[in-house]
């Protein structure tokens, strides 16, 4: 028998964040069915129907359609590391991150699509802008994707106005 696994590999962290990037927090079919099944036997998804009710529920109640696997709050959890938790949880209402988050939390979050980096503007950058003289010129926000980690999905529809 498998024994679930307590850290998230590259490739269970790939099909989590891909999770998060679908609008119903759905694994993509193509993932492989052994990380799937690692990433269900830790319990970092939950089974569900078309509809997003849990398909053990609906098994019960007569329910023979398709499923599939939707990240839950423990696989967002999984994600992230507690200065990452502590980043994202602390962000504004518009999405920035907090003035004392660390570089490599920052870069780690980046790397993983969970932020980007805006000028005072709001242009988007592909780095922080740091030449190694002057320090960071941009600064972090979170993308739909991070929004989504950070606050569930029912909360990543709204728009920062109504956060």
């Amino acid at each position: 028998m498998a024994t679930a696994p307590k850290k998230p590999t590259p490739a269970h962290r790939r099909a989590l964040l891909a999770a998060l990037a679908d609008d119903k927090g759905r694994v993509p079919e193509s993932t492989n069915i052994r990380v799937q099944d690692a990433i269900w036997l830790a319990h970092w998804v939950t089974e569900v129907t078309n509809t997003g009710r849990a398909a053990a529920g609906a098994r019960w109640a007569g329910y023979d359609g398709p499923t599939f696997l939707s990240v839950n709050s423990s696989g967002r959890r999984v994600l992230l590391t507690d200065a990452g938790h502590t980043a994202l949880h602390g962000a504004t209402p518009e999405g920035r991150l907090p003035e004392n988050t660390p570089w490599p939390t920052a870069m780690a979050l980046h790397r993983d699509g969970l932020i980007e980096f805006r000028d005072a503007v709001g242009t988007v950058h592909p780095s922080d802008g740091d030449d190694g003289v002057r320090g960071p010129q941009y600064a972090p926000y979170l993308t739909a994707i991070g929004r989504r980690l950070a606050t569930g999905f029912p909360q990543a529809h709204r728009t920062p106005q109504t956060v």
